[in-house]
């Protein structure tokens, strides 16, 4: 009697407990290459609202884009050759953010797609 009694117990308070939060996946992060051609991809699409990293690596001594500048961010990031930088943002419910090289002679966007 005593084992039917606490295996309701346990049943029942095992009912009871909420369900455990969802762990989150983290932020999307895009790697994007500067090359001779530019950024390398020139176009990142990314889920509505998230929090996106963009990891950026100066592949080429001799280009301008040796910082790249976010629309939105205030920050200037500068790229040093070979070292990858981190830009966090969030990503817009809708549309495109762009980024380019403080001479805007290189440019790419990230793109918010539905999924």
């Amino acid at each position: 009697m005593r084992r039917l009694l606490l295996l309701a117990l346990v049943s029942i308070s095992c009912k009871q407990q909420p369900p455990a939060p969802k762990a989150s996946a983290g932020p999307q992060v895009r790697e994007i290459a500067v090359t001779g051609k530019g950024f390398e991809p020139a176009r990142v699409e990314v889920t509505p609202g998230q929090p996106v990293v963009l990891r950026f690596t100066r592949k080429v001594a001799e280009t301008c884009a040796d910082a790249v500048d976010v629309q939105g961010d205030s920050v200037r990031h500068m790229l040093p050759l070979d070292t990858p930088v981190e830009v966090k943002l969030s990503a817009p419910p809708s549309g495109e953010l762009a980024f380019a090289c403080p001479m805007k002679m290189i440019h790419g966007a990230v793109v918010v797609v539905a999924q």
